[in-house]
C-alpha cells in the first residue's frame, strides 16, 4: 500500500527552473504538476522537458489572454490572464493531501475552494515585491484582499516578496521565506567552453527578453555615452522579443561600437554564454527577482543590477546596484566596472536547489502532521 503522500502544484506555466524543485520534492511525495498551457514569450521552454522521475503533468482545461501592458502609450510588456476552471476538477479527481499554488489569482482561489472543501492544507506561493506590484488594479486589489485573509500558509520567493506579503497585513509567522533559484551545477562545472569570443574586452552581457520592461534601451544609452569618453568595451545581448528590431536600430543611431545581437538559446547552453563575458549587467525596471543573476553569480561573473530588480537588494552590495533610470548613476556604475572597483562575485548568499526544496518540503511534512494529529484527537 502506497503510504507516500500526495501533493498537487498548480502553476500558469511550468518553468525550467522549477523542475529540479519538483525532482526533489518527489523524493518524499507524489507529486502532480497541473498547469494552464503556455505562453508565446517562453517559446525557447520546450514541452519535452516535462519528463521529470516521479512528477506527473497535466494541462488544465481553461484559456489564456493576452493583453498589452502601455505605459505611458508605449507597449511595455504583455499580461498573459490565465483562467482554468478545470484546475478544480483536477483537485477534486487527483485529491491531493497538500496543495502548493502558484501567486494570487484565480488558479490560487480554485485551490483555497478545494482545501476549504477537504480540509486540506493549500500553499501560496508569492514572488511579486511592492515595486512591481505598485500599478495593479482595484479587481486583482480586492482578490488579493481576499485571498490574504483565506489563505494561511504561504511561500515567498525572497525579502523583497516577504515586504509585500507583510503589506497586506499577513503575520510574518505564516510566511516561509526561500529563494528563488536554479539548478547550480550547470554553471559551476570545470571546463565550460565559452559560446563566443568577442573582442574588445570587457564584454558586458544582458541575457533576457528584448522588451521595453528590461531597460535594454537606458544601457544602450549609457553604454554610448561612456563610450564616448573613450572607453572600450563590448556588449552582448542574448535574446529575443517584440522591441529586438527597434533595439537593433537604436544602436545605429547612436552609433554604439562592439555590439552583439544573439537570439535566445536554450537553459543548457546558457553557461557557455555565461562564460563568454567579464560582467553581467541586469538593467531591468520590473522584475520580481531576476534569475539570469543567480546565473550569473554562480557562474563566477560580476553583476551589476538594477535596483528594481527583487533580488539586487538581497544578493548584491550595494556599488553593484545602479537606478537605470538615471544616466548619470547608470554611467558611474559601468565606469566603475571598467575600472575594476565593483564587487567580485560572491555566491555565499545564494540559496541552492537542495536548500530551496528541503525548506518547503519539511514545512509541508510538519503541517500534514499537524493534519494527521487533529484528526486523531
Amino acid at each position: 500500500m502506497n503510504t507516500r503522500k500526495k501533493i498537487a502544484i498548480l502553476t500558469n506555466i511550468v518553468a525550467p527552473y522549477r523542475l529540479p524543485i519538483y525532482k526533489i520534492l518527489a523524493q518524499d511525495f507524489d507529486v502532480s504538476v497541473f498547469f494552464s498551457g503556455w505562453e508565446d514569450n517562453r517559446d525557447f521552454w520546450q514541452q519535452e522537458q516535462l519528463q521529470v522521475k516521479g512528477v506527473w503533468f497535466k494541462k488544465a482545461w481553461g484559456f489564456i489572454f493576452k493583453i498589452p501592458q502601455r505605459r505611458r502609450g508605449v507597449l511595455f510588456d504583455y499580461w498573459y490572464l490565465h483562467i482554468n476552471p478545470g484546475y478544480l476538477w483536477d483537485l477534486c479527481t487527483n485529491r491531493p493531501d497538500a496543495v502548493i499554488s502558484n501567486e494570487m489569482g484565480f488558479r490560487t482561489l480554485m485551490s483555497l475552494t478545494y482545501g476549504s472543501m477537504f480540509r486540506r492544507p493549500v500553499w501560496v506561493c508569492w514572488e511579486g515585491t511592492l515595486h512591481t506590484e505598485k500599478n495593479i488594479g482595484v479587481f486583482k486589489r480586492l482578490i488579493r484582499s481576499l485571498i490574504a485573509r483565506w489563505a494561511k500558509r504561504w511561500i515567498s520567493f525572497g525579502k523583497t516578496s516577504t515586504e509585500y506579503l507583510l503589506h497586506l497585513n499577513i503575520s510574518p509567522k505564516r510566511i516561509l521565506q526561500v529563494q528563488n533559484c536554479v539548478e547550480e551545477k550547470v554553471f559551476t562545472a570545470e571546463a565550460i567552453t565559452p559560446a563566443f569570443n568577442i573582442r574588445p574586452e570587457p564584454v558586458f552581457l544582458y541575457a533576457g527578453q528584448l522588451i521595453n520592461r528590461k531597460g535594454i534601451k537606458y544601457l544602450m544609452d549609457a553604454v554610448a555615452r561612456v563610450q564616448a569618453e573613450g572607453y572600450k568595451f563590448s556588449l552582448l545581448l542574448v535574446g529575443g522579443g517584440f522591441e529586438r528590431a527597434y533595439l537593433e536600430k537604436y544602436a545605429l543611431e547612436l552609433n554604439i561600437k562592439n555590439i552583439f545581437f544573439h537570439p535566445p538559446v536554450k537553459s543548457t547552453y546558457m553557461a557557455q554564454v555565461y562564460n563568454s563575458a567579464d560582467v553581467f549587467i541586469f538593467p531591468t525596471l520590473h522584475d520580481v527577482w531576476g534569475l539570469v543573476v543567480n546565473e550569473a553569480l554562480w557562474s563566477g561573473l560580476p553583476v551589476l543590477a538594477s535596483k528594481y530588480a527583487g533580488c539586487a537588494q538581497e544578493l548584491l552590495p550595494p556599488q553593484n546596484i545602479f537606478d537605470p533610470l538615471d544616466q548619470e548613476d547608470f554611467k558611474a556604475v559601468l565606469r566603475l566596472a571598467l575600472n575594476g572597483k565593483i564587487a567580485a562575485p560572491d555566491y555565499k548568499k545564494l540559496k541552492t536547489i537542495k536548500d530551496v526544496s528541503q525548506l518547503i518540503a519539511n514545512n509541508v511534512k510538519g503541517a500534514l502532521r499537524g493534519y494527521e494529529n487533529l484528526s486523531g484527537s
